[in-house]
């Protein structure tokens, strides 16, 4: 059977954005704080967003972030191989290092990678109380890195007594995933802690097709440790202190290009912290918060070499982030919010090491690592948020970034939500933003056997301006949700790595233009069924080459959600995703077009007592072989079983 019939009747549904996840009847009581960096409704941001919490996390049983996000609307997940390979994020057809990722206002990004993105591929949703996504440049608010949009990762807050929370789930591959936690609060301090262990043996990411005649393949396994913490003080009725930490520990196994490695591995440890103080004054119209926040990240990749023709490496990678913010709150008005803020920003790269490829009669080449530099930034950003009365909300946001390798930076930021009646509401949005140069893409050095990569300091920033409009409509007594949205963007100055010889170098050259469409419906079918639909249609022009499509961005991907509750205790969750064809690089770096694939994957929960809850989880239910990237081969079928206790 072609699951993929299954997820077409969805190419036609003019409908979009709101995820499947939200219930039809909270859109306008859902509170989000990304979109303003203040506590607001989602119906006041004119912003395009989805609310993952962390009963949809619990319903459909996600392990990675990567999980939670596959059939968000408006985004494309792509996973080098199976858990822990490489994992990138395409939101509204930009680029992975387009999308700022954040945990409990910490950037996550990596200063150390060529592009200063994020990988997707290590993070474990353990103790997290919800994950905003707002679509869409944010460049006011975040500066670089925001173009295509925000992921803000929210840990959950200690409540009530004191609580303990063990989870362990076992399945195919030798996979175990362990979890404890531990969270309360009394008068003046709240806290939660946690720890989680995920193991595998996976599956090799070799395709079979280039699995040696008679060789043996290698299974790919993977190990993720992590260890979070979030600490809580009401010093006064007016001051509060707050903390949170978060280390990530993780080794992959991965193999060489098309080819089987039975020694390559990536290592790595995270860190991200901050600290922030947030104080009320002047009877309450005024909050100040000064914050403080780190991002270590540090990799390490090795190979070793069993006979002249395979590949050595040893290379370490470390990014390190210091930010200090300070963020003021001015409610002197009714129904306006001024908010001023202030962020000096330090980062620092440094990697190390070599790779030699094998000797296949010319000799070994060998590429080494050898960057050290860092870079500083001054930011001031202001946004007034404004309720003209009950139906329209309009946001203003300005901002000034002043990097010190490279020109300043000026953003703007306008949206505005207009409530039509209490069942419809329309939206819309104009933005411009930037991405500014990673320190790697200005001043990386990577010598090799013939010549070197050579960091560009006369770079630009990619820039952006863009405009959504959006509509939001309830039916049938709120049983039915629908959302639609329409988006356009250019990006110009866009980077690519320019070759002469064997030297090479970061160049800006491209320009393209975006536009897409995002939709989605739930419904309330029955009391024990519900049904989400979503739909995303993305269309990226080179302007040099129209022609050209951008690789790894499917045009058309859709996916289906049936929640069915056939007791009080007991749900089923099965999910179609389908993705469309889209353009891949192959081996010899030419640009192909490779077919599009659907995968069903099935969640069940069961929930004994109030303290106990058992479920099970079946992935890729139907075993397709497919590619997410080209020559990098998913996951097949898995089932996994769990049992989650709770003790007050």
């Amino acid at each position: 059977m072609s699951y993929r019939l299954l997820a077409l009747p969805l190419l036609s549904l003019p409908f979009i954005a709101l995820p499947s996840y939200a219930n039809s009847s909270t859109e306008l009581d859902t509170m989000v704080v990304t979109a303003t960096k203040t506590p607001t409704s989602i119906h006041k941001t004119g912003s395009s967003i989805t609310v993952i919490s962390a009963d949809d996390i619990a319903r459909r049983q996600f392990q990675t972030l990567a999980d939670a996000l596959q059939d968000v609307p408006g985004m494309h997940i792509v996973q080098t191989g199976v858990k822990g390979s490489q994992t990138s994020v395409f939101m509204r057809g930009t680029k992975s290092e387009h999308t700022m990722v954040l945990i409990d206002g910490v950037e996550m990004n990596d200063p150390s990678s060529p592009t200063a993105s994020f990988d997707f591929a290590n993070f474990l949703l353990e103790d997290i109380e919800s994950i905003e996504i707002v679509r869409g440049s944010q460049s006011v608010l975040y500066g670089s890195d925001a173009i295509g949009g925000v992921i803000h990762i929210r840990t959950r807050t200690g409540k009530g007594k004191a609580k303990i929370r063990g989870k362990v789930e076992a399945g195919m591959n030798s996979t175990h995933h362990e979890t404890v936690s531990l969270s309360g609060s009394n008068e003046n301090v709240s806290y939660a802690v946690s720890m989680g262990l995920l193991k595998t043996d996976g599956e090799t990411i070799t395709p079979e097709k280039y699995i040696t005649a008679g060789g043996v393949s290698d299974d790919d396994g993977y190990d993720n440790k992590v260890f979070s913490t979030k600490l809580l003080w009401q010093v006064s009725s007016n001051f509060e202190a707050n903390f949170s930490a978060r280390y990530i520990e993780s080794e992959s196994d991965i193999d060489g290009f098309l080819t089987e490695d039975i020694d390559r591995t990536n290592d790595s440890e995270q860190l991200f912290i901050t600290a922030n103080l947030i104080g009320l004054f002047l009877n309450e119209q005024w909050q100040s918060t000064f914050s403080i926040a780190r991002t270590d990240i540090e990799r390490k990749n090795k190979d070793g070499r069993r006979n002249v023709t395979e590949t050595l490496e040893d290379t370490q990678f470390e990014g390190i982030k210091n930010k200090f913010g300070l963020q003021n709150d001015l409610f002197f008005f009714d129904n306006q919010t001024i908010t001023v803020g202030l962020e000096y920003e330090d980062e620092k790269v440094n990697s190390d090491g070599f790779t030699s490829y094998g000797d296949t009669g010319f000799g070994h080449y060998i590429i080494d690592q050898d960057t050290h530099a860092d870079r500083q930034t001054k930011s001031i950003y202001i946004q007034d948020q404004i309720n003209f009365n009950n139906k329209v909300s309009t946001i203003l946001g300005l901002r000034y970034d002043d990097p010190d390798d490279f020109g300043s930076e000026t953003s703007y930021r306008a949206t505005t939500s207009y409530q039509v009646m209490d069942s419809s509401r329309v939206y819309g949005s104009y933005s411009t933003g930037f991405r500014a140069p990673s320190i790697y893409e200005l001043y990386g050095h990577q010598p090799n056997s013939y010549g070197a990569y050579t960091g560009n300091p006369d770079l630009k920033p990619e820039t952006s301006k863009g405009w959504e409009i959006g509509i939001n409509q309830s039916l049938f007594n709120n049983k039915t949700n629908v959302n639609l949205t329409y988006y356009k963007s250019n990006i110009e100055d866009l980077m690519t790595i320019e070759y002469t010889g064997s030297d090479s170098t970061t160049i800006n050259i491209d320009e393209v233009d975006i536009h897409g469409v995002e939709s989605s419906i739930s419904i309330q079918a029955l009391p024990f069924l519900d049904i989400g639909l979503n739909y995303t249609f993305t269309r990226i022009e080179d302007k040099d080459d129209i022609d050209t499509e951008l690789v790894r961005r499917p045009k058309h991907k859709a996916s289906i959600n049936l929640d069915f509750y056939p007791t009080e205790r007991m749900t089923v969750t099965t999910n179609i995703q389908y993705t469309g064809p889209r353009s891949d690089v192959e081996a010899f770096g030419n640009t192909v077009k490779v077919g599009g694939y659907s995968i069903i994957n099935v969640a069940t929960n069961y929930q004994v007592s109030p303290l106990t809850r058992v479920f099970a989880r079946i992935d890729n239910l139907g075993n397709k072989k497919y590619e997410p990237a080209l020559n990098f081969q998913a996951l097949g079928l898995t089932g996994y079983l769990g049992i989650e206790l709770v003790n007050y």
